[in-house]
């Protein structure tokens, strides 16, 4: 169990689980995806007869955009993490917390789709819209979650 306590204050808030995600699969696609692009690239530039040293290393370089890019989105993946108190749920990216709801005042916890990612919403009793937090890359724990939420609120709906 983790205590993070509050600097000028007497709040003390226990994390009971933190839930980090599985970015194993996702990884692995980026890198496939790369060397996909290398191959077929460098491919292309042989057919057309264009294979220079110079010109491959500028498909390289331009190929590390991708590259970089990649790597940041890996980094806030892996930041990203779930954390269940005694009395809230807390989804955290870079260390900051983006979505907390209190398990007190949810009317409904149920899958879903936005702009085509799957997402679980949470129907706050306090708000009109729903809170979206990823269902991916915490897939394999939202079971264990869901049971934690209902635990807390036998109130709760839960359709997952």
């Amino acid at each position: 169990m983790i205590l993070a306590i509050l600097c000028k204050g007497v709040t003390i808030v226990k994390v009971i689980k933190t839930y980090y995600p599985k970015v194993r699969a996702i990884e692995l696609f980026m890198f496939l995806v790369y060397g996909i692009v290398v191959c077929f690239g460098t491919f292309l530039l042989w057919v057309k007869g264009d294979l220079s040293f110079e010109r491959w290393r500028t498909f390289m370089l331009i190929g590390l955009i991708y590259v970089l890019f990649c790597i940041f989105l890996s980094f806030c993946i892996r930041t990203q993490r779930i954390e269940l108190t005694e009395y809230r749920i807390e989804h955290k990216l870079l260390g900051l917390s983006c979505r907390s709801v209190a398990f007190s005042s949810m009317k409904k916890v149920m899958f879903g789709k936005v702009n085509g990612s799957p997402v679980v919403a949470i129907i706050n009793g306090n708000m009109e819209k729903p809170i979206f937090v990823p269902y991916l890359p915490f897939e394999k724990d939202w079971e264990e979650i869901s049971s934690f939420i209902k635990e807390r609120n036998q109130k709760v709906i839960i359709s997952m």
